[in-house]
């Protein structure tokens, strides 16, 4: 039997830092395969004959809002619309690389985006439907394009290769470019497959890449190092010394009869600061679903993919002193009587009874 070697990748929740661990080997490879396939793709291969970079840079520059498209190229994209930042919070989690809750947030963001746009054929910011004029006539004297259909995808069409097959037979140095496969481009929206289609929201895309790195998040096991405080969570106390067994073995430890002495101050209240400070440093693991929501919920993290399987918690004062009243009154009052009465025992006899004799 094998098992699957899973490496503890740090983790930056904003409050919470912590580690993650999870198995990136199978997002690796598709994450890997995307990035080589999209980096040999150049030139009209991606639609855009004045753009000498390759699709992963096209892509990398480029975004899902705002987009205006032509054939000369990208146009200027404000950096939070960028595609680049989404894939290089995929490329941290293929490589276990330290990964933070932006990183998350724009892995599950760009990911709706591009399912509900591949949902959609009919969008105008769905590649299938990026616009390019095919000049379907033109003079044959001076190659004055003289009527035009939209064609959807490319612009590598046969009537765009006979208008520069033209152009070249009178100017060498017009490149007439190479006939390109036919699913490229499409005199009908929703129909065509180009390149950009393909890698983006396509079965070879950038979506089925982000599905994959969720699927990795989902099955990640968080381990936070930064104590939560649930002093201001209503009923959180109560909730850790019911169902963490760590709380709960904890006060039923320091509250234990031969125990419990140690924690009364000598005004007869209960130590809250030291309990709170050792609890904090008590490593807690969540059995089940509700437990771990129920902590997602103390962090402000619902919705955050994986389990949180360890973390440490702050309890305050008030709430230490609730569970103390609530669960171990009895063994409280008993342990102050026993004070007293030992106290009573140890008083020096009055000067009247030390000079008698």
């Amino acid at each position: 039997m094998t098992t699957t070697k899973k490496n503890s990748t740090p983790l930056d929740l904003g409050r919470f830092k912590g580690t993650s661990v999870y198995d990136g080997k199978p997002l690796k490879q598709l994450y890997d395969q995307w990035v080589k396939d999209t980096d040999s793709l150049k030139g009209v291969d991606i639609g855009f004959y004045r753009y000498s970079g390759s699709l992963l840079d096209f892509i990398a520059q480029h975004g899902v809002s705002g987009r205006v498209m032509g054939n000369s190229g990208p146009s200027a994209v404000s950096e939070e619309r960028k595609f680049g930042k989404v894939i290089d919070a995929v490329e941290a989690l293929a490589n276990n690389k330290a990964f933070d809750v932006d990183g998350i947030r724009e892995i599950i963001s760009v990911y709706n985006v591009l399912t509900r746009l591949n949902r959609d054929n009919e969008s105008d910011d769905n590649p299938r439907n990026i616009v390019f004029q095919d000049p379907v006539d033109f003079d044959d004297e001076t190659f004055e394009v003289l009527d035009t259909d939209p064609v959807y995808g490319h612009y590598i069409t046969p009537n765009y290769i006979a208008h520069r097959k033209a152009k070249a037979s009178r100017n060498k140095k017009i490149k007439v470019p190479s006939k390109i496969e036919e699913n490229y481009y499409s005199y009908s929206k929703g129909d065509a497959e180009p390149p950009y289609w393909e890698y983006t929201l396509g079965p070879k895309s950038l979506r089925v890449v982000l599905r994959e790195a969720l699927r990795t998040l989902k099955d990640a096991k968080h381990q936070l190092t930064t104590p939560i405080l649930i002093e201001k969570k209503r009923g959180a106390g109560e909730y850790s010394y019911l169902n963490f067994k760590e709380v709960n073995g904890y006060f039923k430890k320091i509250f234990a009869k031969n125990n419990i002495k140690n924690y009364i101050t000598p005004q007869g209240n209960i130590s809250t600061d030291k309990i709170a400070r050792a609890l904090s440093k008590i490593k807690i693991f969540t059995e089940n679903n509700s437990e771990n929501e129920k902590v997602k919920e103390w962090m402000g993290a619902e919705g955050l993919p994986g389990t949180i399987q360890t973390f440490y918690v702050r309890i305050s004062r008030r709430q230490i002193n609730n569970i103390a009243q609530k669960y171990f009154k009895k063994n409280m009052e008993a342990a102050l009587k026993a004070r007293e009465k030992k106290d009573e025992s140890t008083v020096s006899k009055s000067w009247r009874e030390l000079l008698a004799w």
